[in-house]
């Protein structure tokens, strides 16, 4: 089958690799059909995200259509058109009975497209538990982004939220994007910062039907709030420093959900006196049926978040659209693309 394997940073390639076959009895084997490029994919290409584990096939945001059971399952069959949730937990470790399944102690060594091969290939083997049926009306395009509403929906979860806050999303990526839309779900508006004119365009639509204002800078925001704290604030693309915090009202919360090497100064002091907490996410934890249910009813338009549908051979081409050029090995984050999904099954 044909994957595209991580190596070193800036070092991939698509590849042959033998299709995976079930070898546990709770195992199935699914034909990928959909699989998004996440903010995390072009980390481990850069070397700005080093939990990677080459070589190793990328992508772990995908849909597909299952192909072989292991004799011990029961809820998954053949044909089922189904969601992948990547994130593995063991369910018996200290930190999985006591509801931190995203921490897994086996963690390392088993996150699908990170430390274990994932799903930018034909094939993907995984337990029955990871996999979700699709309801018929749910296409695998729109199927691909069930992976990350569902942690954006982890995140929203660890906020206090009032239909009275303030919020301003940093990164108008696909998460920062899908953060808007879960927050404004919850009644809360705001603002959102994004320096890309390109994903400003395709942004803009989607969050003003929402009550949401889309700016290019801080500067924009600054004029915009008029003195008003901000209450909620999430940091999608990693750009989060000491200069957002006189915009913070006291009791803020901010929420760090970037996987991107970011170091700041702040004056912890200064947290404790305006009771400013720091709250970080990552993964998926409970919310993958609850996203699949979102995207079911329509109301996250995920199709409108899918700017580019590309065949996995011209993947690493396509990398450009968001902003990461193999060959000069560069990356400029302001990026054409809005969410590119691959399409492994597609010469």
């Amino acid at each position: 089958m044909r994957a595209l394997i991580y190596r070193a940073p800036w070092h991939i390639e698509i590849a042959d690799r033998p299709v995976p076959a079930p070898t546990r009895p709770t195992e199935c084997l699914v034909r990928v059909e959909t699989c998004g490029i996440c903010g995390t994919d072009i980390g481990i290409i850069t070397g700005d995200y080093g939990a990677s584990r080459p070589p190793v096939v990328l992508g772990h945001e995908a849909a597909g259509e299952v192909v072989q059971t292991g004799a011990a399952v029961r809820t998954i069959r053949v044909g089922d058109r189904v969601a992948i949730n990547p994130t593995f937990f063991c369910g018996s470790c200290r930190l999985c009975r006591t509801g931190r399944t995203n921490h897994c102690a086996l963690k390392e060594g088993t996150e699908a497209g990170v430390s274990s091969d994932g799903a930018l290939a034909e094939y993907f083997r995984t337990h029955e538990r990871f996999l979700h049926r699709l309801p018929p009306h749910v296409s695998y395009e729109e199927a691909a982004l069930t992976e990350p509403l569902s942690c954006v929906l982890t995140g929203a979860g660890r906020l206090t939220l009032r239909p009275s806050a303030v919020a301003l999303v940093l990164g108008l990526g696909p998460i920062g994007v899908l953060y808007a839309l879960v927050l404004a779900l919850r009644g809360v508006r705001g603002i959102a910062i994004e320096p890309a004119a390109a994903r400003r365009m395709r942004a803009e639509p989607l969050l003003r039907a929402e009550g949401w204002t889309v700016r290019e800078n801080v500067h924009e925001v600054r004029r915009e709030l008029n003195g008003v704290g901000i209450d909620v604030l999430v940091d999608a693309g990693g750009c989060f420093d000491n200069s957002f915090m006189p915009l913070l009202a006291p009791g803020a919360q901010v929420l760090l959900v970037a996987l991107r090497t970011h170091r700041q100064t702040i004056d912890l002091g200064s947290l404790a006196d305006r009771s400013i907490s720091l709250v970080g996410s990552i993964d998926t934890l409970g919310t993958f049926d609850d996203a699949l249910s979102l995207l079911a009813s329509a109301r996250i338009p995920a199709k409108d978040l899918i700017s580019h549908l590309v065949p996995l051979p011209d993947l690493p081409g396509a990398l450009q659209l968001l902003g990461c050029d193999i060959r000069d090995r560069s990356y400029m984050p302001r990026a054409a693309a809005l969410k590119v999904v691959a399409k492994p099954g597609v010469a």
